[in-house]
């Protein structure tokens, strides 16, 4: 068996898809007219089909050539016929035709010199004693006029909707490919037609047969390449392994939620000792009182405004009996401010930011609530001059729009003459900013 691809109809060149046709061609009737006279297998056109080599595929392209006149009737359309036999190889079509013709009408392609021809080239290649034609993948065919049952499923099929089937009264209608009513059984657990290994869940699809001769079945495919899906016992084990690694992974995350809330829990138990430590010391401080204070490291210092900068210190205190406490003490400092301390250290004003604190993360966090913060910008004063009067002498730099000699920032050169500032540049032109004229009298 050869597999080959029947020729489409080609629609470039006009020819009529409804009225080509295709057929693996066995023989030849003495009565009968046109296409009626073969004997053989009708093949769709685009088709990829099996059949043994040596067969002979007639090929009718029909193409319109205009109207023709009746005599007493409406114009009616004409059409020609071309006839083309080829010869089907160990390798496929061969590309060169047994022979073709083109005819004037389908009437005259079936007459003596068309029958002719095939009979002379099937009697060179005879036909297969039990010429069976297997149909692969159905090519897209002729579509249907009017709408009927389809002739595999028994569904109906609107009219374009499907594919004609035959000529004349005994032309039939069938779905496209896929389209006809699946088998209601799930396809899970059947066996595959071309591996022959049950199908696991997912894997496989019904699939259409449709043979002309023993009608049409349905059989389980695996969906792509067989060798890419597992059999039943092979999911079955990857179920296992899956399930089985999904509960070692539920147990290590059960374990380290456990630690996180194990961590968790013994950090709060830590704060809250220190808390109570800290509690403890403030109490000793305020019922003690405080007789010395050392500076024991200063771990942050940093600016809040180009004048005043801030500092967390870490002092031991010696408390009235004797004992040693360690509290960390946030301060502002620099510029004017004087370094003031806190009550109990022997100086009065405390300090408005800042603070004293017994836990060094409360100091930490009383730090960093501060930022930078620079000073506002303020607009520079610039001295201003009144109007003078123009210098006697010419030579003598002068402000040609209020008159005066002299200029803090330099002068500026204007089109038609010098300022002493920008309030005097832009006295000196117009709305448009054009410097056109002189506005001192004497310039």
């Amino acid at each position: 068996m050869v597999e080959i691809v029947v020729p489409k109809v080609p629609g470039d060149d006009g020819a009529d898809i409804h009225r080509s046709a295709r057929w693996i061609v066995t023989g030849i009737c003495e009565r009968g007219e046109t296409r009626d006279r073969l004997e053989g297998i009708e093949v769709g056109h685009g088709a990829r089909i099996e059949i043994p080599a040596g067969s002979v595929l007639l090929v009718l392209d029909k193409r319109p050539t205009g109207y023709k006149d009746r005599r007493f009737s409406t114009p009616y359309m004409a059409y020609d016929a071309t006839l083309t036999l080829l010869l089907v190889e160990e390798t496929g079509l061969r590309d060169e035709p047994l022979w073709t013709r083109r005819f004037a009408s389908e009437k005259g392609a079936f007459g003596s010199s068309g029958a002719g021809q095939i009979i002379k080239h099937l009697a060179a290649h005879p036909p297969a004693a039990d010429l069976h034609v297997r149909e692969v993948e159905p090519g897209p065919g002729r579509p249907n006029w009017a709408a009927g049952p389809c002739r595999w499923c028994g569904d109906q099929v609107a009219r374009g909707a499907g594919r004609a089937v035959g000529h004349g009264e005994e032309a039939k209608v069938e779905h496209p490919p896929g389209l006809c009513r699946r088998p209601a059984q799930p396809v899970t657990g059947e066996v595959c037609a071309r591996c022959k290994v049950a199908c696991v869940q997912g894997s496989a699809e019904w699939a259409q047969v449709r043979d002309p001769e023993t009608g049409q079945r349905w059989e389980a495919r695996h969906r792509g390449q067989c060798a890419h899906w597992p059999s039943p016992e092979e999911d079955a084990r990857r179920t296992e392994e899956l399930r089985l690694q999904r509960e070692a992974e539920q147990k290590r995350e059960a374990k380290k939620r456990a630690d996180r809330e194990q961590r968790a829990a013994k950090r709060g138990a830590a704060v809250e000792e220190e808390r109570r430590a800290a509690r403890e010391v403030r109490e000793r401080v305020e019922r003690l009182g405080v007789k010395a204070s050392v500076d024991v490291a200063t771990p942050f210092d940093k600016g809040l405004d180009p004048h005043t900068r801030m500092r967390l210190v870490e002092r031991r205190l010696t408390l009235g009996d004797d004992s040693i406490a360690m509290v960390f003490d946030v301060e502002a400092y620099g510029g004017d401010r004087p370094t003031v301390g806190y009550e109990g250290d022997g100086v009065d004003e405390p300090d408005d930011r800042g603070g004293r604190y017994y836990r060094r993360s409360d100091a930490r966090d009383e730090y960093q609530r501060h930022k930078w913060t620079p000073l506002p910008y303020t607009q520079p004063a610039r001295r201003r001059f009144e109007p003078a009067p123009c210098p006697l002498d010419p030579s003598v730099k002068h402000c040609d729009h209020c008159g005066t000699t002299v200029t803090l920032g330099g002068w500026m050169v204007a089109s038609l003459g010098l300022a002493c500032d920008v309030d005097c540049y832009d006295a000196m032109s117009n709305e448009h900013g054009a410097h056109a004229r002189r506005y001192h009298s004497h310039a």
